[in-house]
Parts: structure tokens; sequence; C-alpha cells
């Protein structure tokens, strides 16, 4: 199951508020556990993320339920956020696109909020950077994360981003094919197991 803010169906205000809910968690699960010696404990793991939302893994079907019953318990302890759980099917694709920018010196964690500043019109608050590829001679490029209400704004502009003292075109990608697929996340973990998505694709995120 994944884990979303039920009032916008996204994943990162979860993210964002994610070592208080994930200590919320634990504690009613080591209460639960001590409480009851002998008998049924939940099997959960958390330690996931897929195409940016947090997905909670259970071993079984009484797990499932546990889960379940704890989320609508504390689903309204946060202001601003409302926790829901989702089936791990249902977590949205999002576009993806690769931009090239000049071969410079810089920390690649700026790169998004140096877009941002300069280039006002296009809402990036939840682009993040998948993979920075090897630089070539004359450029770096990015596969970047975007949003589906970063599309409209960027058509607008023609795909391109001022990044120096140029614009840059991005490279939009929206197909499901999965050697696309497959560089949507950074692959310094294990990719996801026992769960089996729609479209057969599953990707583990950076924590």
């Amino acid at each position: 199951m994944a884990l979303v803010d039920e009032t916008s169906n996204r994943g990162k205000p979860v993210l964002d508020k994610w070592s208080e809910i994930e200590a919320r968690l634990s504690r009613i699960v080591v209460d639960h556990v001590m409480a009851n010696p002998e008998g049924q404990t939940p099997g959960l793991d958390s330690v996931e993320l897929v195409r940016g939302y947090r997905v909670i893994k259970c071993d079984d079907q009484f797990s499932l339920h546990f889960l379940t019953n704890v989320i609508g318990k504390i689903q309204n302890s946060w202001e601003g956020l409302k926790l829901k759980l989702i089936p791990a099917s249902e977590i949205p694709r999002r576009p993806k696109a690769r931009i090239w920018v000049a071969n410079m010196e810089f920390d690649a964690n700026q790169l998004i909020p140096y877009l941002q500043a300069h280039n006002r019109s296009v809402p990036m608050t939840d682009w993040s950077i998948i993979k920075a590829e090897a630089p070539q001679r004359h450029s770096r490029s990015f596969l970047l994360l975007i949003t589906e209400e970063s599309l409209e704004p960027l058509e607008k502009v023609g795909n391109k981003l001022q990044f120096g003292i140029k614009k840059t075109q991005l490279k939009i990608f929206r197909s499901a094919n999965p050697e696309e697929e497959q560089d949507e996340v950074d692959g310094a973990n294990e990719l996801l197991t026992g769960i089996q998505l729609d479209d057969t694709e599953s990707e583990k995120g950076n924590q």
C-alpha cells in the first residue's frame, strides 16, 4: 500500500512529515506487540519509495487490516495533511524530462532551485533529479522527474528553460516503456519485491 495525502492524492506531503509519521506508527506497533505477547503480530516494511510515494508492504492480511485501522485513527494528526492508503498499483506515473546544461562546476542539488529561480512561470515544487548523467565535452545532462502541472507552462515556453546565458531544450518523456521507466529512480538500492504493479514496473528511490 502507498501512503498519500488524501486532499491532494500526492506522496510528497507524506514524505515531508515521514519522520514523524514513522515514529508514530512504530510506537503503535511496538505497544501492540508488547501488549499481546501471545497474539498475532503485524509484519510491515516501509523502507521503499515508488515514484516518490512511501510504500508500506504488508506480510499478510492481518498486517494490512492492522495498518488500515491505524492509519484511520491517526489520519488527521498533522495539520494540513490527511493520511490515506491506496494500492501500490494506483500510484500515478509522473512525466520525466532530460535537460542539457553547460558543463560547468556546480552542486547538482542546486539545479532545480536555480531553474525555478530563473524560470518563474514554470512550477517546479515537486521536481526532483532522477539521475545525473555522465558529463559530455560541452554539456551535462540530468534526468528529471517533473509534474503534470508543469507540462502546460513548459509547452508555453517551447519546452525551453533559461540556464545561464542560453535557453536549453527539455526532452519530455510520457512513454511507459520499460527502458525509460527503468531510469525513473536512482538504482542504488534493490528494486521492490513482493509488489506487483499493474504495469509490472516497480521502482525504489532514495530515502
